[in-house]
């Protein structure tokens, strides 16, 4: 060997040099040793799926799953943010005993009907005579009778009030013993601000986990990705491998290949053991069931495993259904809106609400071009009236400046409290959202100051308003029924309070019909101890003397003059 090679041969030999492994742990699968080896050594995670699905399985298999929590002893640990996410959704997953339960009878009783309506149809077509096919017909109770009875009755037990009661629930009581110092402390402030940030961060760019949970609002939507950090930093502070059981079967958490789930996500795999030096693996329910039994050598019977699988399947249906449910929501919310927005506008007048079509329906008002308030009645043209009416009594703004338009709503949607609530927070019309819909704001509230841009700030009541009946009202009863049938705002009077007094006589003196007028004369016959309060939004008759600075005008008992 020449110099030169010796010295080419000392060089590399000085080199750092990698193994094929080293900075690609990321792509090695998991060994049953590997498995081993983090179950007896390292940190074994539950996530809130597989907290909840306990509620799912029956009895003995729930039994034999706490029996190989205990046996982890202190790996076994879980997230604040999985603790979070357990008390909010406790009772949701307690109610799906009940749903799961009717869904099968459900699904029993149409199979029921359907057998019945299949004899009937053969039975047409082959002449069968009537007494035969009542005398088949009369075999299907019995059948099916017991079933259903006993799967109301297991269902039933299931989903008793018990485990809606924190004292009585066995799920909880026996979680809380089997978690006690094994969960998460919360984040400080500033920590747990930044970490939301980042998971929101990542769901707008796709970065696992959590971007599967985009259509959550906010604060949700930042879960997996809370989840994820806490786990690491308890790796982080343990140094040690970390196994994560998670029920969540979504594409941000799990690698696939050719539809087969293979482990983690490369990226969540590489991000873990950049931040810990040490491996992240990741199992079903199901098969860390599998896995434990045969690892730690604890009693799992292939009926608990059998039932996992079951659990997770239609734990994962109910999803799926939940969030079809959601897409088709909000595709309805979007359709609805841009059908009012395209829809031809009427004006809001009387002659054009008279020609509306009736059917339930969702309303939209516009001011100009702007849309300004969004609603939904079952009548539609009652509301509109109403709407109208309101508009009506005000100053600064005159229902001929408005228009509307009507999106047709079937009997379900308009049901749903939750469609127009829905889309009233994604679009906030300016007046859906400073108080233009409210009907009563409460006795005390209607005395407090409001804000520069609140509805009635904007749109004061129009006192000039002609009371055309005022003359022929003689007694205080008789004018106040005048003025609430004839005044398009709310004129308040406890009823209790005035059947006292609504025989009094009114004092008619040289005054016009105009509505400040008309509540002169009023106040003029009222008792000196009442008031009479015009508020921004409302007229208020009381017996109770009270100051209100804001007031647009104020007339005592006894009185044709302000206070």
């Amino acid at each position: 060997m020449n110099s030169e090679d010796a010295n080419s041969a000392r060089e590399a030999s000085e080199r750092d040099l990698i193994n094929l492994n080293d900075g690609f742990e990321h792509y090695l699968s998991a060994s049953p040793g590997d498995y081993e080896r983090v179950m007896k050594s390292g940190l074994v995670v539950l996530d809130t799926n597989a907290i909840l699905n306990l509620y799912r399985y029956t009895d003995e298999a729930r039994k034999e799953l706490f029996g190989v929590l205990r046996s982890l002893q202190d790996r076994l640990w879980i997230p604040n943010q999985v603790a979070t996410e357990f008390w909010r959704n406790r009772e949701s997953a307690v109610s799906d005993l009940d749903y799961f339960g009717d869904e099968l009878i459900s699904e029993l009783e149409e199979t029921r009907h359907q057998m019945e309506r299949s004899l009937r149809t053969w039975a047409n077509r082959v002449a069968l005579q009537g007494g035969q096919l009542n005398d088949i017909l009369d075999t299907l109770d019995p059948a099916f009778k017991p079933v259903l009875e006993k799967v109301q009755e297991i269902a039933g037990g299931r989903s008793d009030g018990k485990s809606r009661n924190t004292f009585e629930d066995p799920v909880l009581l026996e979680l809380q013993e089997v978690l006690v110092r094994k969960v998460g402390a919360t984040m400080d402030q500033p920590e747990y601000e930044n970490a939301v940030t980042e998971g929101l961060r990542r769901v707008e760019a796709k970065i696992p986990p959590g971007y599967k949970d985009k259509k959550k609002d906010d604060g949700h939507a930042a879960g997996d990705y809370l989840v994820w950090a806490q786990t690491i930093k308890e790796a982080k502070f343990r140094h040690c491998e970390v196994l994560l059981i998670t029920g969540d079967v979504k594409e941000d958490w799990w690698r696939k290949e050719s539809g087969e789930i293979r482990g983690p996500r490369l990226e969540l795999a590489k991000e873990f053991y950049a931040a810990v030096g040490f491996r992240v693996y990741m199992l079903r329910p199901p098969r860390f069931l599998e896995m434990a039994r045969e690892i730690l050598q604890i009693s799992v019977t292939d009926e608990t495993i059998d039932d996992a699988s079951r659990v997770e399947l239609s734990s994962h249906k109910l999803r799926e259904r939940i969030d079809t449910a959601a897409t088709v929501l909000a595709s309805l919310r979007s359709e609805l809106l841009a059908y009012v927005k395209a829809e031809t506008r009427l004006p809001l007048n009387v002659e054009a609400i008279d020609m509306a079509d009736d059917s339930p329906g969702l309303i939209a008002l516009f001011h100009g071009d702007s849309l300004v308030y969004l609603g939904s009645s079952k009548s539609a043209t009652r509301r509109l009236r109403q709407l109208h009416r309101k508009l009506s009594g005000r100053i600064n703004i005159s229902p001929d400046e408005v228009s509307f338009a009507i999106a047709p709503l079937g009997a379900e949607q308009i049901n749903d409290r939750m469609l127009p609530q829905t889309m009233i927070m994604e679009e906030r019309p300016a007046w859906n959202m400073n108080g233009f819909g409210n009907h009563d704001p409460g006795r005390l509230r209607s005395f407090l100051p409001l804000v520069a841009d609140h509805f009635d700030m904007l749109y004061p009541i129009d006192l000039s308003i002609i009371v055309s009946r005022l003359a022929d009202s003689r007694t205080v009863g008789e004018l106040v029924r005048v003025m609430r049938d004839e005044v398009p705002y709310p004129v308040e009077s406890r009823g209790t309070y005035l059947r006292a007094i609504e025989d009094g006589e009114i004092d008619f003196p040289t005054l016009d019909g105009t509505v400040e007028n008309s509540l002169r004369v009023l106040a003029n016959a009222l008792p000196q101890d009442w008031q009479i309060t015009v508020t921004v939004g409302r007229v208020v008759i009381e017996p109770i003397l009270r100051e209100v600075p804001h007031a647009l005008l104020v007339l005592r008992g006894g009185s044709l003059f302000d206070y």
